[in-house]
């Protein structure tokens, strides 16, 4: 299923008219394009960016009236020079800055962003224009966002950026402020929840109430979420809660998976879920009643902590986690630490 969707872009047709429209207005070069991960905001931006370097080869004058005469249609490329290249991953007037899946940054190196400002003020190689993608900005530290600031700056003429945003509302308002603001919207329920029930017919309801709930209308997410088995792990989790009184005793399984090394996703994901369980704990707590999407083992850990129920304490924490993820991507610290830190004060309350 991961693979399926690999190639595919839920960005609708008005966001792809309205990006390609403000290119054609040549008055603005950067981009971000924002809305929640998985879909396919990077696969939409990669076919466009490929498109213009194929079409606006330095033996082609640039003309914005090619995407009029394909009608915004971009799998209509020039089999050139510049498509080799780019498929190789090796075109000179192409920059892709993204995190090292495999590595141990936490963040893009400063050292990457430098490189990406040096890269405008080379001289055209076989395109008429340079364009690069930033993959995405939340996985810059607080340095590398001043320096892509001036990068944008000091954009030089037939050059562009697309940002990629996965959070856009953390975005410095210094940056969005001189960028072209696109946002993708999530599908709409009903149509992820045709997609959902198309595609996991096997899966338990409980697990299919728990993808709709944590995936935002997003295929791709649902697919990961799935390939991680974070459904399981969710379970282990509640488990160890549900057994925990005054202090957090997390089992081994639960402890390794938080800790491995290729496990950001995970962490992401579970931030979500702490957030979205402490929103039931208190809508529980207010109404006598559970919120359609709570589990059937939220449901017993709501009811085993409501004796001890402090308001104002799992409120402070809501805010307090949001916090604190924020910082651990802003200053590249170990968010498996501050997840830990925020299971373990949920359990205090």
């Amino acid at each position: 299923m991961i693979k399926d969707l690999e190639n595919k872009s839920f960005v609708s047709n008005r966001i792809k008219k309205q990006i390609i429209s403000t290119i054609c207005s040549n008055t603005i070069n950067s981009f971000i394009i924002g809305g929640s991960k998985g879909l396919g905001k990077k696969n939409f931006i990669f076919k466009l960016c490929k498109f213009m370097l194929c079409h606006f080869e330095l033996n082609d004058e640039i003309s914005f009236e090619i995407f009029e005469v394909n009608q915004f249609c971009l799998d209509k490329t020039n089999i050139n020079k510049s498509y080799y290249l780019f498929e190789n991953n090796s075109h000179p007037d192409f920059f892709y800055l993204c995190k090292e899946e495999s590595g141990d940054e936490k963040k893009i190196p400063i050292e990457k962003v430098r490189n990406l400002k040096s890269f405008f003020y080379k001289t055209f190689s076989v395109s008429k224009v340079k364009i690069a993608i930033i993959d995405t900005i939340e996985d810059l530290s607080l340095n590398s966002l001043n320096l892509l600031l001036k990068t944008i700056e000091e954009l030089p003429q037939k050059s562009y950026i697309f940002i990629i945003s996965n959070n856009p509302i953390n975005i410095i308002e210094t940056i969005k402020s001189r960028c072209a603001f696109f946002y993708v919207n999530s599908l709409s329920k009903k149509e992820f929840n045709d997609f959902i029930y198309k595609n996991y017919r096997d899966k338990s309801d409980q697990e299919i109430l728990f993808l709709k709930n944590i995936s935002f209308g997003s295929p791709k997410n649902a697919s990961k979420i799935i390939k991680n088995n974070i459904y399981t792990l969710y379970e282990y989790i509640l488990d160890d809660l549900i057994k925990s009184k005054s202090y957090l005793n997390l089992s081994e399984i639960v402890l390794s998976k938080l800790n491995s090394k290729e496990n950001n996703f995970t962490l992401d994901v579970l931030n979500l879920i702490i957030n979205d369980l402490i929103i039931k704990t208190v809508f529980y707590n207010e109404y006598k009643n559970f919120l359609g999407s709570t589990l059937n083992k939220e449901k017993e850990l709501i009811l085993e902590i409501s004796n001890n129920y402090k308001p104002d304490k799992l409120l402070d924490l809501n805010s307090q986690i949001y916090k604190n993820m924020h910082l651990a991507n802003l200053l590249n610290l170990n968010k498996s630490d501050v997840l830990i830190d925020s299971f373990k004060d949920f359990c205090g309350i």
